[in-house]
């Protein structure tokens, strides 16, 4: 249950963090009981029976601790949502309980006001692919799984179990029973019947032409009769079957994943097209129920009472949008926020030296990089996009604009993911090096212009630029800042001057808000070279890979250019991707992910940047805040000390 977890950081956070001015509850070990945990025990059940509040739990957890350091009769409790019949803890009385939850601050409700650099794109989670979407979502509506807090691990979620076959080409799913959407119908078999079939097939009525079902398309290998899974299934109201048309070595992860969240029906067939957009949120089982959407402002939800896992902590939530860096920084020094992610390198370390404020680091899941678009004739030369990695200096830019918290990128793979080839070296920086690459190219004066290689149309087939058109080379910087990359127009202008420093010469562009450059990435309009990044949504390295280069619905499918990824196209990539899909063993699918890392290395498909250990900034009046390495962070647990 995705609370006790959370809860876990909490007590961790409160016996070792504690916020100023907080003192841990005095150890008054009488007046309670020993009790020995029997079948279908759980804390926050026996904290419910106990004291009329199943959030009282980590008074147990505490009391029990201190009992287990002194008489060995006791267990300690490592994770609240791992204990085991028969082992005896300790329920403190009435008087210990309240003394604990009150003298640690950890007294529910209050509004948490967290500041972001960019606003939401849509709450649909099905049809979009941003991260601040899903940081939206991911507190109002919940996948058949998660993952375990702080870690990849995928776990039960809206599902309890979910069983394989012999060959794992089918799955079967027990939902949770008793679970109501926000608009009060029920969760059940047909609720996810009802999602599965929208996201799949595109003369579903609900499947609107105008909408991008992007991560369906890439994690499911295609819609209607391309996608991998062939079938959902209702086996009952509480049972589901997946049938799948080969193994799929990431199914729970990528059940997991924020984008397969489970909307209401009926909130579906009520907004239609509309589902998803400020005036109609989105309706989930989660922990938060939308309240209200103003748009580049903020986005406000509040507790979900009813919520199936206990009701969050606190009131409500606003996420509030204040793009420039410095400003969301003081914002949260001067107290109209709790807590922001990602901060320039010098406000960081202001932080860390400010007794009112402390950082967390999500780990570095993430990827940022400078893509190529490969309908540019002079980029299509392998000669001159090694010229360009050569001239920009990803050591410096790390150190300058990653602080401590940047890692320089030498795979697409972030080294914490199984898969990444510790044997590739990586891009030196060498602008002499760069100059003679050029010049091998045909470019010895440098490079200032380029030319369209072939007609570039947009969505609609209309042609935007001509074959054979000159234009500047130009590098578009990000509109915000991102997780995996800070200070995009900075580092933009850092970039141009390495640029120039080997012959050449960039024009910088800012094509638009967030919104308009996904949209244009995504109809491959970014044309030249173009900034951008990857967390990642499952742990699993198919979830990079095979995302960005693969994509594969049969392993004799061809690979063509995709206009989302600068129209690059490598088959014996893409093929080796798709092989990995659907290979269960672990060792052999590192090999593949570890060769497809030096043919994209040898093929300077894409210059990748940097990693970035994300850090998240928190007045020391919040604690309970779980970064995730993947997905939307845990917000239900956080706890505003007065």
């Amino acid at each position: 249950m995705r609370k006790k977890f959370s809860w876990l950081i909490l007590v961790a956070m409160i016996l070792t963090l504690l916020p100023v001015g907080v003192t841990a509850a005095p150890p008054q070990q009488d007046g309670g009981t020993a009790y020995t945990i029997q079948a279908d025990d759980w804390l926050s059940k026996l904290a419910d029976k106990e004291y009329g509040d199943p959030l009282a739990y980590p008074a147990i957890v505490y009391y029990t601790n201190l009992k287990a350091a002194a008489d060995d009769s006791f267990n300690e409790i490592d994770n609240p949502d791992l204990v085991e019949v028969g082992w005896v803890i300790y329920l403190p009385s009435n008087d210990e309980a309240t003394a604990f939850l009150t003298d640690t601050g950890s007294v529910a409700g209050g509004t948490f006001i967290f500041g972001r650099g960019g606003d939401s794109v849509q709450l649909d989670p099905a049809i979009v692919t941003d991260g601040e979407s899903f940081r939206v979502t991911g507190q109002c509506l919940e996948p058949l799984y998660q993952y375990e807090p702080g870690s990849t691990k995928p776990i039960p979620a809206l599902a309890t179990k979910c069983t394989a076959n012999e060959n794992s080409t089918e799955w079967t799913c027990a939902l949770r029973q008793g679970v109501k959407f926000h608009d009060g119908t029920p969760f059940n078999a047909d609720a996810v019947l009802f999602n599965f079939d929208r996201w799949k097939f595109t003369d579903n009525p609900y499947h609107f032409a105008s909408q991008v079902f992007e991560y369906y398309e890439y994690m499911w290998f295609g819609f209607d009769d391309d996608s991998i899974i062939s079938s959902v299934e209702k086996v009952d109201d509480y049972t589901v079957k997946f049938v799948l048309k080969e193994p799929l070595a990431p199914f729970l992860a990528n059940l997991a994943m924020d984008i397969f969240a489970i909307s209401s029906p009926a909130a579906i067939e009520k907004y239609g097209e509309n589902y998803g957009l400020p005036e109609a949120g989105c309706v989930g089982t989660g922990p938060f129920k939308f309240v209200e959407w103003v748009e580049g402002d903020h986005i406000t939800v509040a507790a979900n009472k009813d919520y199936w896992g206990g009701p969050p902590t606190i009131d409500e939530i606003v996420f509030r949008v204040i793009p420039d860096d410095s400003a969301r920084f003081l914002a949260l020094k001067s107290g109209d926020i709790h807590g922001l992610e990602q901060a320039t390198a010098e406000d960081i370390a202001a932080a860390e030296a400010d007794p009112n404020l402390y950082v967390k680091a999500r780990p570095a899941l993430n990827t940022a990089y400078l893509a190529f678009h490969y309908k540019i004739k002079e980029l299509q030369d392998p000669n001159v996009r090694k010229a360009i990695a050569h001239a920009i200096n990803r050591q410096g830019l790390t150190k300058n604009f990653f602080g401590a918290y940047g890692e320089v990128a030498t795979n697409f793979l972030p080294p914490l993911v199984w898969g990444h080839n510790e044997a590739i070296p990586g891009w030196t920086y060498d602008p002499e090096l760069s100059k003679k690459l050029l010049a091998d190219a045909g470019y010895p004066d440098g490079l200032s212009e380029v030319t369209i290689a072939e007609d570039i149309m947009d969505a609609e087939g209309n042609v935007v630029y001509k074959a054979g058109d000159k234009m500047p080379l130009k590098l578009y910087y990000l509109p915000i800042t991102r997780f995996y990359h800070p200070s995009p127009k900075e580092i933009g202008e850092a970039q141009a001057a390495d640029l120039t420093r080997a012959g050449i010469n960039v024009q910088l562009e800012l094509a638009g808000d967030w919104p308009t450059y996904l949209g244009l990435r995504r109809n491959g309009l970014l044309v030249g070279l173009y900034q951008l990044g990857w967390g990642g949504d499952n742990g699993d390295p198919d979830n990079f890979l095979n995302y960005f280069f693969g994509g594969l619905s049969s392993a004799d499918a061809v690979k063509e250019p995709d206009p989302r990824e600068g129209f690059y196209a490598n088959q014996e990539v893409a093929r080796l991707l798709y092989q990995a899909a659907i290979n269960p063993d672990q060792a052999e699918r590192q090999a593949i992910y570890e060769k497809v890392e030096q043919l994209l290395y040898d093929d300077t498909a894409r210059l990748w940047m940097a990693h970035n250990n994300t850090p998240l900034l928190f007045s020391k009046k919040i604690s309970g805040y779980v970064p995730q390495p993947v997905g939307a962070d845990y917000f239900e647990g956080v706890v505003i000390a007065k």
